[in-house]
């Protein structure tokens, strides 16, 4: 179903619709707990150990990947999906999602749609952890700002 600004604009119904998913309260306490979380140097290694430990199938796409590398890639994509669910058409971080969509898709890494509520849950606890002003507030605000990345990347696998 499409909302009536983008209808209004005669949009493609293949494209994801930002305005209105997340409030802006809401990604500001995500931004808020992400830079909590980033100011433990342990947040991003303790979230790839629960993530690569949750299932066989994540393992397996983490086999042979250099850990740090892939730790700043996951921080700038966090970012990234912060800023697109804000930005309007044509800000740079709402023009990257593409890119890694198709890196994420069957024709990339493969990524499974399934595979994205995993890692948003292995996410939120890890950010549990790291957070001490962690709350409720601050879940649901993980889980919508994040909800929209792992949407966009499900609509394009």
């Amino acid at each position: 179903m499409r909302c009536a600004r983008c209808a209004a604009t005669e949009r493609s119904e293949a494209n994801l619709h930002y305005h209105g998913l997340v409030a802006s309260r809401a990604t500001e306490v995500f931004l808020q707990s992400l830079k909590r979380c980033l100011a433990n140097p342990g947040f991003l290694d303790d979230f790839y150990v629960r993530f690569i430990g949750s299932s066989e199938e994540v393992a397996e796409k983490f086999r042979g990947v250099d850990m740090k590398h892939q730790a700043r890639m996951l921080e700038d994509s966090l970012y990234v999906v912060a800023v697109a669910v804000q930005g309007g058409e044509g800000s740079p971080a709402r023009d990257a999602l593409p890119r890694l969509a198709e890196l994420h898709s069957r024709r990339g890494l493969d990524i499974r749609p399934e595979l994205y509520d995993l890692w948003i849950g292995c996410l939120v606890e890890t950010a549990r952890a790291h957070d001490p002003e962690f709350s409720p507030e601050a879940e649901s605000a993980w889980r919508e700002t994040l909800a929209v990345g792992a949407d966009y990347m499900r609509q394009r696998y």
